[in-house]
């Protein structure tokens, strides 16, 4: 066929399926199947504009966790390589790596709420939850996040920069992900945002793809990213535009913030508040102390099965 050559040039490289085309094939798939879950769940159930709540949030993450799970393995076995080679390992050193992640995260989030605390905008009343509550709405959060962040990490800073490094090189594939995970899924499709908001996360997200670089998988950022969504929303009481800008009803303090959104974040969380940004620069600095050898493994060396 005169346009076999052309088709192949293309299409293949020396590694296969480009990693444009595997990238097309992936999302497609994600976003088709999320979509289509959504529209039958509005079938079901009929619209929905209410607050979040553990069970409706916990439901929601895990069905686009199932969803990505079956994404990630559908292009696995295309791919002809193993589920794990998309930053899901399973060595021993994981787990010590998701609990020094989750107390980074922890720790992230509490030096910007101490901070907006010491300038005035925010405050603490009391404790909103009592007794047995404490510890049902705390794991039931806990789970939520966790899943949540496993999610987005796996499509995100797994199958998605994984396959793009492999056409594009590591940091090109991670500055385009990560302004794509802040610039379009946060500010453009998220109501009420804005381009702080988007830059913190564009800047958290490159971070993530510095701790896959150094750690070689994915269980450092979801660790953080499940703990600084933890203690923001549920343990401090923040707002999330995800939740009509309003902070929890199941949270643990009876908190409240006050003054302008350059401290506070306003109804998009502490995420959005100008404090972020130092502590974000000081994230890059201490994990660059903290992991200096490189361990990504790029799919360009992984054998297939």
């Amino acid at each position: 066929m005169p346009f076999n050559p052309f088709f192949k040039r293309v299409f293949f490289g020396p590694f296969g399926l480009r990693a444009g085309w595997r990238l097309l094939i992936f999302n497609f798939i994600f976003f088709f199947l999320s979509e289509a879950t959504a529209l039958l769940a509005l079938w079901i159930m009929g619209p929905k504009d209410s607050e979040w709540t553990p069970a409706v949030f916990l439901v929601g993450r895990t069905a686009s966790l199932l969803i990505a799970f079956f994404s990630v393995w559908l292009m696995a076995k295309i791919e002809r390589r193993s589920f794990l080679s998309y930053g899901l390992t399973r060595e021993r050193a994981s787990l010590g790596l998701f609990f020094e992640g989750s107390l980074w995260g922890i720790l992230s989030i509490s030096v910007v709420v101490l901070l907006i605390r010491l300038f005035g905008g925010y405050s603490i009343r009391g404790v909103s939850l009592h007794g047995r509550e404490i510890l049902l709405f705390a794991a039931v959060w806990a789970l939520a996040f966790f899943i949540a962040s496993l999610f987005e990490e796996l499509v995100f800073r797994g199958y998605d920069l994984f396959t793009l490094e492999s056409g594009i090189g590591f940091w090109p594939a991670a500055v385009v992900l990560s302004l794509f995970f802040g610039f379009v899924l946060h500010f453009a499709m998220k109501p009420g945002e804005t381009w702080v908001d988007g830059l913190s996360v564009s800047l958290i997200g490159l971070f993530f793809c510095l701790t896959v670089r150094r750690t070689g998988n994915l269980w450092f950022a979801i660790g953080w990213h499940f703990a600084f969504n933890f203690g923001s929303l549920f343990l401090y009481g923040f707002p999330n535009t995800g939740n009509k800008g309003l902070p929890l009803t199941t949270r643990l303090f009876d908190s409240s913030v006050q003054g302008p959104a350059w401290l506070t974040g306003g109804p998009m969380g502490a995420e959005a508040s100008a404090f972020v940004f130092p502590m974000i620069a000081l994230l890059f600095l201490a994990f660059h102390l903290r992991f200096r050898v490189v361990k990504y493994r790029s799919l360009r060396n992984s054998p297939k099965n």
